[in-house]
């Protein structure tokens, strides 16, 4: 059973306090605003305008959407990516695998806003690789076709994991091989060469972030796991984040090629190809201080302070206190929790085949209307990226947390050394 299937049976109070209650009031949010014209192929061309809402809307570019194969790897890719020679509505409506218990299919649908196959442009646009959560898909993300509209190709692998107890060991170094092979075939002439290879950035939710801050350099520290795993009780924290690794030591040092079992830090999953990341809701226990520490590329941590599957001071804010990156950002959604940068449940029909416990914590949430954590996440995301990958002077006003503060609802951090 997946962690996504098993996550909802400790949270059935939070659950029930979404479903029965409103949230909380949407005042000083990102505004919603996703107008815009679509159907052409120029650089981003999105007006300076407000610094705190200048890519909240879609950018100036189609969007299409493909699936390419890396054979090497047994591995499907999903792309989004600027699009020309688009026609009629950009309505999609996805073929995802089901991963988690309470599906009657082998397949599901995720709706979308994306041109199936449409011709890329000529770019080369920066890459950004996204890294979905454990037990899901790409497409569970409006944050691809998002940053696809403002000038990037986005490529989501898709993770083979499904059932965290027998898969998570395996996945751990299974997830930076898929993201490296991701960054080989974009090396290659995919999408007619349309991928600016030479910049490239990894945004992963969950294990996902686990992902991302694992290519970036961080270096597991099964020591310090034990440490931090010492005085826990509590039955969701020990079951997922502590014992599937404390007893797993051989089996991850056999997965990765090593002669023995390391102490300390161990080797590097690191791809240096990449030159940014960006971990929501990222898992970082694995790594504990020292193997973030040998983190040092541009990094923003984001992620909702009230996560009860990714907990604060096991992912976000863990990592951000610790990565060495000179430049590193952190995004703080107040009393958000886990399922903060997933599709709106309408985008989702087999939503209808959960329970209502299960439904509840990934569709509502109970601090933030999800309408406006995406705003956020798909703004912030954006340009950091924009910064990082183009230089875009823009963008990084974007990024001054003052102009988020007097909302009291999101944090924003940002160190440049």
């Amino acid at each position: 059973m997946s962690r996504l299937t098993l996550l909802f049976v400790p949270l059935i109070s939070l659950s029930l306090a979404a479903c029965n209650g409103e949230t909380d009031d949407t005042s000083g949010q990102v505004d919603t605003d996703t107008d815009t014209d679509t159907d052409t192929d120029t650089e981003d061309t999105t007006s300076p305008g407000d610094p705190s809402t200048m890519y909240v809307a879609l950018g100036a570019h189609a969007v299409g959407h493909t699936v390419l194969d890396a054979p090497a790897m047994d591995l499907e890719i999903k792309a989004w990516y600027p699009a020309v020679d688009t026609v009629g509505a950009a309505d999609i409506e996805y073929s995802t695998a089901a991963k988690f218990m309470g599906m009657p299919d082998e397949s599901m649908s995720i709706y979308g806003a994306a041109h199936r196959d449409a011709t890329p442009g000529t770019g080369p646009y920066p890459l950004v690789v996204l890294s979905h959560g454990f037990g899901m898909n790409p497409e569970w993300y409006p944050l691809a076709e998002h940053l696809a509209s403002h000038g990037f190709v986005v490529l989501g692998p898709e993770h083979s994991d499904f059932d965290w107890a027998a898969d998570i060991v395996n996945a751990t170094v299974a997830r930076p091989a898929d993201i490296s092979a991701t960054i080989d075939l974009a090396e290659g002439d995919a999408l007619g060469g349309a991928i600016d290879a030479t910049h490239v950035a990894v945004v992963g939710h969950s294990y996902g972030g686990y992902s991302a801050l694992a290519v970036a350099g961080a270096r597991f520290d099964l020591e310090s796991l034990a440490t931090r795993c010492a005085p826990v009780e509590e039955p969701f924290t020990r079951s997922y984040f502590c014992d599937p690794f404390l007893g797993a030591g051989d089996e991850l040092a056999d997965l990765m090629g090593l002669d023995e079992t390391p102490t300390g830090l161990w080797p590097s999953l690191a791809d240096s190809r990449v030159d940014a990341i960006v971990p929501i809701a990222g898992d970082a226990y694995l790594f504990g201080d020292a193997g973030l520490a040998e983190v040092t590329v541009p990094a923003m941590m984001l992620g909702g302070t009230a996560d009860t599957g990714t907990p604060w001071d096991w992912g976000t804010g863990l990592a951000f206190d610790a990565v060495s990156s000179d430049y590193r950002v952190l995004v703080g959604l107040e009393g958000a929790e886990h399922f903060a940068p997933t599709t709106s449940c309408d985008n989702l029909p087999f939503m209808d085949n959960l329970d209502e416990f299960s439904r509840a914590y990934i569709c509502e949430d109970p601090a933030w209307d999800k309408n406006n954590s995406l705003d956020v996440i798909n703004h912030l995301t954006t340009a950091f990226l924009l910064d990082v990958l183009t230089q875009n002077a823009a963008a990084a006003t974007a990024l001054d947390g003052s102009l988020y503060t007097e909302s009291g609802r999101l944090d924003v951090q940002v160190i440049r050394d």
